[in-house]
Formats: structure tokens, C-alpha cells, sequence
């Protein structure tokens, strides 16, 4: 039956290759979600429900198929609106991605590191609080609000002068893009997460709701103890000590940073790439020929051999005239191409030849055939079936 789709490429024309090209933009779009730590389980559970719906439809379970149509819409309204921040960030960070956005240099990313963990070192031992936003791939222009827009060049000095008790804007978070103070002394957007927060204050409240909105990591320095903590992908870890915020800053920044054409990231990263982009065309592929020519209705024509069965005892079958018809079947393509024509028998039950009878139409009774696949004409309609005593 695979091969009998591959029949209706021959079908296929420009207009059907920008429909599959934009099937393929959306099926990626959802796979990109799916792989996405925040939406596996839910993507997961949606995947598994459409197998469900599909496997209802092949089997005709016509209940099964009206209740679950009903919860689809359901079910899709509640996904907008719980995961409307992710649909968002997904919508936000294509275009994004293609003007290649908030990259920096190797060279750089590696001095940013070594500036911030030796920062947040002496902002540690000295107890004063600190809040610094290392932006990801998702814009945060509809997450932080109020601050002061700076464009400074990224020093310690700097650093420890903003976070300084006296400074009016050290209660506010610190937004670094590459290797300058983009704004300071704003206001993020709090987590309700009392499982992770227990204790902790309003700046641990704030970097954990900015890291459940947007792909950012944020990093926090507790005035009441001096502890540096990372909140990224909606969780919220304390560190051991400055080696490890070090690792932690170098794996953020490597993933945003310019890449070379002989490093293995970059590599393994077009691979990742290429890899869901095949996905989403072979699997716009496939959905095209089953729904598009695959749903056209259209007539076959067959020749179907006539079969009597139950003959009455005491008589032989001595002809059936004709002895095969033209069925001409109607359906969907797809639903013709389960049709076998070695396996197409007519059979009809001759019990009431004992009494005379030798005329039998024909219908869909007598044919069995797959699902959504009818009889549309049979020519000719009926045979006659003649039987003779058996001395």
C-alpha cells in the first residue's frame, strides 16, 4: 500500500510544494516545542492523545471518535492558555534566531565570566544583594519593565557601584547583553513557586518568575547570607562556590556565543537542526499524500468473480452466467488502495435455488469490502445461477 502513494507524487504540483514547505515550518515549530523541557510531558501527552484519535477513526469507533472530538477543542483551548508564555517565547525566538541575536565572541564570553564570578565573589563576602539578567534567545522587551537604560561598558567597578546599599537602583535587577549594562534597576516579573522559594526573598521571587518566562539566566547574591543562587528554565539552585557559578556562566554563554565552522558544538548543533527540519518535511510528506490526494473520491472498476455457496442438498451448481461482473467501488483513494483485488469474491447464498429460484442481484452484501469503500455500480446487477438434481 506504501507504494501505491508514492503513485500520487505524479500528482503533485508547485502549489503542493509550498503547502508541504509550510506544514513543515509549523510541524518543526511544534517538534521545537515538544523538545523543550517545560512542554515534553504535556507534548508527550498531547502526541499520545492523537494516537488515540487516530487509532479510533481506523477502526470506526464512532462514539469513541464523537466524545473525543468534543474534548480536542477543550483540551486545545486549555494548552493555549496554560502554555501561552511558551507559545510566546517559541513565536518571539524564530525571528530572533534568524538575525543571529545577542551573539558574542569567544573571547569575550570568556572575560564575561571571569568578570562576574570574581564580581559576584566580592558581592558575596560583602552581603550585598545582587540581581544580574544574562539574557538568552527569547526577547524580554514584555518582561521587564521600569529600570534605567545604561549601554555602559560591563566592568567590576561598575558592577559593585550599582549594587552599592546607597545606589537607587541596587534593588533592581541588572540586565547584561554581551559585554555591556543594556539597563539597570528593573522590575521582573515574581514566581508563586512557594516549594522553591520557601524562604527566600524578593530577588530569588524574581530571577525564578523571569527564568519561567523566557530562556534568560539569572543570577542572584542574597543579602541576608551572601549565597550566590541561578534560577534558569523555571528552577532555582544555590551554589557550592565560585567554581561552580563559573561552569554555570561558561555553559550559558557558550550556547550564545558566535560559533566557528570547525567547532564540534556547531556541528552537533546544524546536525540537531537538520535532523528536526527532516522530521517536520518527511512527516508534512506523509500527511500530504494520505490527506490531500489521498482524500480525493474517485471509482475503480474490478472484475470479481461470482461464488454460490450453501447449495441445497441433493443438487450440483451447473452454472452461473455470467460468471464475473464489473464492480465499479467508490471511495477515498486512500481507502481503495486497502482494496485487494485477488480477494474480491462475490458470494451468494443459493439456498433458495431448491425452490426455483435462479436470478440474484448484487450489492454491497454480498462484497466485503474495507471501511468508507461501497459499491457504486455493478454491471451487470444480477447473475443467474442454475442448479440440477443430483440422481
Amino acid at each position: 500500500m506504501f507504494w501505491n502513494y508514492l503513485t500520487l507524487l505524479q500528482e503533485m504540483h508547485w502549489g503542493d510544494l509550498l503547502d508541504i514547505g509550510l506544514a513543515s515550518g509549523l510541524i518543526w515549530c511544534a517538534i521545537h516545542a515538544l523538545l523543550n523541557a517545560r512542554t515534553r510531558r504535556v507534548g508527550i501527552g498531547l502526541l499520545l492523545f492523537g494516537m488515540v484519535i487516530f487509532a479510533a477513526n481506523q477502526l470506526d469507533l464512532k462514539l469513541t471518535v464523537w466524545i473525543l472530538q468534543g474534548i480536542t477543542a477543550v483540551i486545545i483551548l486549555i494548552v493555549v492558555v496554560v502554555y501561552q508564555s511558551e507559545i510566546r517565547r517559541l513565536l518571539e525566538r524564530f525571528p530572533a534566531s534568524l538575525l543571529n541575536r545577542d551573539k558574542i565572541n569567544r573571547a569575550a564570553s570568556a572575560e564575561l565570566v571571569d568578570l562576574l564570578t570574581t564580581a559576584a565573589g566580592e558581592l558575596s563576602g560583602a552581603r550585598r544583594g545582587a540581581l544580574i539578567v544574562l539574557p538568552g534567545a527569547d526577547l524580554l522587551d514584555g518582561l521587564i519593565t521600569s529600570g534605567n537604560l545604561l549601554g555602559g561598558q560591563l566592568s567590576k567597578s561598575l558592577l559593585l557601584s550599582i549594587f552599592d546599599p546607597n545606589s537607587p537602583g541596587h534593588d533592581g535587577a541588572l540586565i547584561v547583553r554581551g559585554d555591556l549594562v543594556e539597563r539597570f534597576g528593573s522590575r521582573l516579573p515574581l514566581s508563586d513557586q512557594d516549594e522553591q522559594l520557601k524562604e527566600r526573598g524578593t530577588r530569588h521571587a524574581a530571577a525564578l518568575g523571569l527564568s519561567e518566562k523566557s530562556d534568560a539566566l539569572v543570577m542572584v547574591v542574597s543579602e541576608e547570607t551572601g549565597r550566590i543562587s541561578l534560577a534558569r528554565n523555571g528552577n532555582l539552585w544555590a551554589l557550592a562556590d565560585p567554581e561552580a557559578l563559573r561552569f554555570e556562566l561558561g555553559s550559558f554563554l557558550e550556547e550564545h556565543t558566535e560559533p566557528v565552522q570547525q567547532d564540534g558544538r556547531f556541528k552537533k548543533m546544524i546536525l540537531r537542526g537538520g535532523l528536526e527540519a527532516g522530521a517536520a518535511l518527511l512527516v508534512a510528506a506523509l500527511l500530504w499524500l494520505v490527506l490531500v490526494p489521498g482524500s480525493v473520491v474517485q471509482m475503480k472498476t474490478y472484475e470479481v468473480a461470482v461464488e454460490v455457496q450453501n447449495i441445497p442438498e441433493g443438487y450440483d451448481l451447473a452454472s452461473v452466467t455470467p460468471p464475473t461482473v464489473a464492480v465499479i467501488l467508490a471511495g477515498e483513494t486512500r481507502n481503495l488502495f486497502q482494496v485487494k483485488p485477488a480477494d474480491l469474491v462475490i458470494r451468494l447464498d443459493g439456498t433458495l435455488t431448491r425452490f426455483g429460484r435462479q436470478t440474484f442481484p448484487i450489492t454491497n452484501a454480498h462484497l466485503l469490502l474495507p471501511p468508507k469503500v461501497e459499491i457504486a455500480d455493478v454491471v451487470p446487477d444480477q447473475v443467474r445461477v442454475t442448479v440440477q438434481k443430483v440422481n
